[in-house]
């Protein structure tokens, strides 16, 4: 039936049995693709009904569908035109895995992070009534993205202002993870109508059937007090939100097409703001998903080959298993440490799987907090927790992290306070422009007092978290940076060692060539590259030095100071996994100005700096990065093993005269 679907107007030629089947339709397209290209799997199979039923009562794009988070629109997305793309969903230079009104004009507004499309909506709906328009707005936001902060807020708005906007709560119990919190627990209690429902009318055909003059008093008074009870207990659902002055209506089941049409058409043309109810399934359709929603709420390719569970359970180093990620050595850091470190806890802001913290919590749940959508407080609970003497380790993903700024600077970085920030998904990631986790560097290395590291490889990660919370050479917050990547220079043996204390204020070589005129300063991801560049291209080893600079902030002055005093280096370069602008980079360039104009000798060498120094600086360009394969987009930015050496090579030759050089010309 999708074939005759090219937009949203051709669902209102259908009867409810043909929407269903379209529905089932869905489900297999979607399954089918995603094993190619990978993708959300899980919010998307329980989010179709909902999504038919909106384009088929609402006329999208007059009125605005703003989604929430956005990777629960595969359905929106084969409805609205893009059909003919989907196999392109999330390859580079195809379609997008999230909405974005560049893709096209149904995708009301960009979405990538949770908790933002209620104020979108006040925005809009402010915006339509000064322009005397008449269309309508609706949100669609789920459980999860009810939890943030964001989102209540914008709750507490719409109820001043009375605008008239429709709230679709998607309730399926589940955001990245499993929800937490007193919302959870409220949204739980409302599906408990469902019950009372039934409930109803099972003491209603009891009290037909019974001849109540006959009845016993006690028995009589019995059920009226199961009624009474019943009704205190369940019969007004949504007080809350009323409370708040947002009309509730439902709950309602979400998969059921006929039911929430029907609620769509009731709630339409109420005047005001509404929210309409309705219980939907993560994964619904697809047993695997139905069983495991965390597991598939995100799918690599020929995810449907293997539909085998994945483990949990500690890293085996006997077993042969695929390269761990640096998520899964960060973890299992953390439970190796629990014994040394009795005061540490961890933190998450609702990314216990996706982090790999769920498996820490299983084993220490009293160590553990996934304090849910909720970046601000997570890191400003981790202020208090440090303040009491605790040794909190807050994880968070890069993207997520710029949620908490403030929180940073005003309750952490003022008063210097022992956090230890984990960023995971740090430098480029699949999922395009509101993932990207490029610029963590740029913003925190503003910020006084904070510290920012960067591992090379696993065995940097590992002693370096062991390390910053030792708080052995400094004080005060320290963030570690790492990819989502597999972890470099991991094998079998890496938590059968000890745990070593290591300086990571300190920058090292990698490769140290002899009257090299060329000095790269690298650190995190990019020293792998690099590392695989030089084993490619050997004879560049002999023509450039390479840096480990794993320490971002502060900078190992002492070693800039010897380094740029060498009289054969006549080009320092700087890569980094993040934005050029305000990067790593530009702290280099920062330094080098500031000493040479320096009035004062702060150090014996400094006079011996050489003052014509070439200073580049390779990084993330001033623009959004899109969606992609990590390495694919590594390449297309420069910044992969092939197009590195590419670049140094034509440097080296640039450098050295032509009967010296070892490389053919590059044009």
């Amino acid at each position: 039936m999708l074939n005759q679907i090219n937009s949203p107007i051709d669902l209102k030629k259908l009867d409810i049995n043909e929407l269903n089947d379209l529905s089932n339709e869905f489900r297999q397209v979607i399954i089918k693709n995603l094993a190619v290209t990978g993708g959300h799997l899980a919010s998307n199979l329980g989010a179709i009904e909902i999504t038919l039923a909106l384009h088929y009562v609402f006329n999208s794009p007059y009125d605005k569908i703003i989604f929430d988070v956005g990777h629960q629109a595969y359905a929106h997305k084969l409805l609205t035109g893009r059909k003919n793309l989907f196999h392109t969903l999330r390859q580079y230079k195809g379609l997008s895995g999230f909405v974005n009104p560049n893709e096209s004009e149904h995708d009301a507004f960009l979405a990538g992070h949770s908790s933002t499309s209620i104020s979108l909506g006040v925005g809009m709906a402010i915006a339509r009534d000064n322009f005397k328009q008449d269309n309508h707005i609706i949100v669609v936001i789920g459980d999860g993205g009810l939890t943030g902060g964001m989102a209540l807020e914008a709750l507490n708005h719409l109820g001043h202002i009375q605008k008239n906007i429709l709230i679709i709560l998607n309730d399926n119990e589940m955001s990245i993870s499993n929800n937490v919190g007193g919302i959870y627990h409220y949204m739980k209690r409302l599906k408990e109508t469902f019950f009372y429902k039934d409930l109803k009318d099972k003491i209603n055909i009891i009290e037909n059937n019974l001849t109540i003059n006959h009845l016993n008093p006690k028995v009589l008074n019995l059920i009226n007090d199961v009624k009474e009870e019943a009704s205190l207990r369940f019969e007004t659902p949504g007080i809350v939100f009323e409370k708040l002055g947002i009309n509730y209506f439902g709950p309602t089941d979400g998969h059921d097409l006929k039911a929430i049409i029907k609620g769509l058409e009731a709630v339409k043309n109420i005047n005001g703001p509404k929210l309409l109810h309705l219980i939907t399934q993560k994964g619904k359709g697809f047993a695997p998903a139905e069983a495991d929603s965390i597991k598939y709420h995100g799918v690599s390719s020929a995810f449907l080959k293997n539909l085998e569970p994945v483990t949990s359970e500690k890293i085996d180093p006997t077993a042969s298993v695929k390269t761990p990620t640096y998520s899964d050595i960060f973890v299992q850091t953390l439970i190796e440490l629990n014994t040394i470190e009795p005061n540490m806890v961890a933190l998450t802001p609702a990314t216990a799987e996706g982090s790999g913290l769920v498996k820490f919590g299983n084993l220490f749940p009293n160590r553990f907090f996934d304090v849910a959508i909720c970046e601000q407080h997570a890191v400003t609970c981790a202020a208090g927790m440090a303040k009491s003497g605790l040794k909190p380790v807050v994880s968070i993903y890069s993207t997520f992290l710029q949620r908490a700024i403030d929180q940073i600077i005003h309750d952490i970085a003022i008063l210097n306070l022992n956090v230890l920030f984990c960023i995971d998904r740090a430098g480029i990631v699949e999922d395009g422009e509101t993932h990207q986790g490029v610029f963590d560097i740029s913003i925190l290395r503003s910020i006084p007092n904070l510290k920012i590291i960067a591992p090379k490889d696993c065995v940097d990660l590992k002693n370096m978290i062991y390390s910053a919370l030792k708080f052995k050479y400094t004080n005060g917050p320290i963030a570690i940076r790492y990819p989502r990547d597999k972890a470099y220079n991991y094998n079998i043996d890496l938590f059968s060692k000890p745990f070593e204390l290591i300086d990571y204020t300190k920058w090292e070589f990698i490769n140290k060539a002899n009257k090299a005129k060329i000095a790269i300063l690298a650190n995190g991801s990019m020293v792998e590259q690099l590392e695989t560049g030089l084993k490619s291209q050997p004879n560049l080893t002999s023509l450039v030095s390479v840096v480990d600079a794993r320490c971002i902030k502060p900078l190992d002055e002492k070693f800039l100071i010897e380094l740029t005093s060498d009289d054969y280096i006549e080009t320092v370069i700087t890569v980094e996994e993040g934005s050029v602008a305000g990067g790593f980079g530009s702290s280099i360039l920062e330094w080098y100005h500031q000493y040479l104009n320096s009035e004062t000798d702060n150090f014996i060498n400094l006079k011996s700096i050489n003052k014509r120094l070439k200073i580049i600086n390779l990084g993330i360009k001033d623009n959004f990065i899109e969606h992609g394969a990590r390495m694919v987009l590594l390449n297309a930015n420069g910044l992969s093993s092939d197009k590195l050496t590419e670049y140094l090579s034509k440097l080296a030759n640039a450098n050295m005269p032509q009967s010296q050089s070892n490389f053919a010309r590059i044009i």
